[in-house]
């Protein structure tokens, strides 16, 4: 009897260690956080519903999501591994990495640059110059804050005649509602889609029509990943365009992903704000690029316009902020 239960014991650790041998590599999952560059919007709903329709558990890939508080941030959380990887635009990137922060942009998210300047039609200000005098919301740490000097410069503005009014996130549409504010700080597929959505009549100027068009949003994660796991780089990548691909084809059901894990979502706002989105995919320098692939000329236009406007001192080329390696398949 001792012979026999020591003969099924035996074959049963043998049976484990077969089945644990022809396990895929994708059975064991790692563990991976990505970090937003805001709150919940439009965009977003892309990564909720690649969880939903298991695009990472099948690239082995255990994937938590978590809303962020503007680029900035994101990139110091990437570069102290506090997150694994990060949304991103390349100003910030660039910003980061040129202060020493291991980081760079993996895949290209909108390669179309969001980022405005959004007033309340009856503030008066018909054309970007009427800007003097006015009060603009704005949270620090996001992106296109940076990016002002080289507003005031390009369009004549003096930067003294302009209030910059501090809130966090959510205050800035908040600012403008109750008139504290004339303007916010805006992106095309985000402040401007919520404004309209509250009946609020704006006047949009997109940084891009006033000089000054950067890199949008990228996934950027630390370089020390890049060079240890870039496997895990490239799974995460390519989970990703499968998720783009798939919000394209029904981004109803990538608004109902991200809503039920965010039951707060308002599915209608976060809908427009994901049809805006999609339309800034595509690079205007190479817009029959492969989806997530990074234009060279976008960055080095970014690096260029944030080391002639902002305090960047750098002889790193542009193509030391970003690679297309993980895009392609």
């Amino acid at each position: 009897m001792l012979k026999l239960v020591q003969k099924i014991l035996m074959g049963g650790a043998l049976a484990v260690a077969v089945a644990t041998a022809g396990m895929s590599p994708a059975a064991a999952k790692d563990k991976v956080t990505l970090r937003l560059n805001f709150l919940l919007s439009g965009v977003h709903t892309i990564f909720y519903y690649g969880v939903e329709k298991g695009f990472y558990k099948d690239a082995g890939i255990d994937l938590v999501i978590g809303e962020g508080q503007g680029s900035a941030r994101t990139v110091q959380s990437i570069a102290t591994n506090g997150d694994t990887f990060g949304i991103a635009d390349g100003g910030s990137v660039i910003s980061g990495a040129t202060r020493g922060a291991p980081v760079k942009s993996v895949m290209g998210l909108l390669n179309t640059s969001p980022y405005a300047i959004s007033f309340r039609a009856d503030a008066g200000v018909k054309t970007i110059k009427d800007i003097e005098g006015k009060t603009v919301a704005a949270s620090a740490g996001e992106a296109s804050l940076a990016l002002l000097p080289a507003i005031w410069k390009q369009n004549n503005i003096d930067a003294s005649k302009v209030k910059i009014l501090n809130v966090d996130g959510a205050g800035k549409i908040i600012a403008v509602m109750q008139n504290r504010a004339d303007g916010t700080m805006a992106g095309l597929e985000n402040q401007v889609v919520v404004l309209k959505s509250k009946g609020v009549e704006q006047k949009v100027f997109l940084f891009a029509d006033l000089g000054v068009n950067t890199q949008g949003l990228t996934v950027v994660t630390n370089s020390k990943l890049i060079d240890d796991n870039p496997d895990l780089v490239k799974r995460f990548v390519q989970a990703s365009l499968k998720s783009i691909e798939a919000a394209k084809a029904d981004p109803d059901a990538a608004v109902a992903a991200a809503v039920k894990v965010k039951p707060t979502g308002d599915p209608a706002l976060l809908k427009d704000q994901l049809t805006v989105s999609l339309t800034l995919l595509p690079s205007p320098s190479n817009a029959s690029a492969p989806l997530g692939e990074m234009a060279a000329a976008d960055w080095q236009r970014t690096l260029d316009l944030m080391k002639e406007y902002q305090d960047i001192k750098t002889d790193l080329p542009a193509d030391a902020f970003f690679t297309n390696t993980f895009v392609t398949k």
